[in-house]
């Protein structure tokens, strides 16, 4: 006999699973990477002097990795998951492919790349996987975002 998968077991809009949604862009500004290399403590010159940048392999000031957290977008899609009575953030993974310059506009695009159930020890547990694509004004990927949130039942 088949095992069950517990995923057919929970409700959610399927229909958004792989579909890419823009929530946005941003211009990278002189002013918002140097005021969040300095909010982060960061120190290296490609973040935060523009001379020094400018004889860099960049030729232009770079946003640090994390600048990315700064960039307020629009929701992305929801599967409405009806299952469980709270959530929370389970893990995220960063790649990032090349820097975010000044003078860039970046696209983002969200999808739910997936939602699973897992049964574990504490109950079942129900798995939304975003995926955010950040592209720039080249249409060159800068980096990808995935992050996963997590609902289980607090009564079990």
């Amino acid at each position: 006999m088949a095992e069950l998968d517990p995923t057919d077991a929970i409700e959610f809009d399927r229909s958004v699973i792989g579909v890419d949604y823009d929530v946005g862009s941003h211009t990278v500004t002189e002013e918002q990477v140097i005021g969040f290399a300095r909010a982060i403590g960061e120190t290296n010159s490609l973040y935060l002097d523009k001379e020094t940048a400018k004889k860099g392999p960049y030729g232009v000031l770079i946003a640090p990795p994390a600048y990315y957290t700064s960039i307020r977008l629009q929701p992305g899609p929801d599967p409405e998951v009806k299952f469980g009575t709270t959530s929370f953030n389970a893990s995220q993974h960063c790649e990032f492919y090349e820097p975010m310059r000044v003078g860039d506009t970046v696209n983002a695009k969200e999808q739910i790349a997936q939602v699973f159930a897992k049964t574990g020890r504490t109950g079942t547990l129900v798995f939304t996987v975003r995926r955010t694509t950040y592209s720039n004004q080249h249409g060159r990927t800068v980096m990808t975002v995935e992050s996963s949130n997590v609902r289980r039942d607090m009564g079990q």
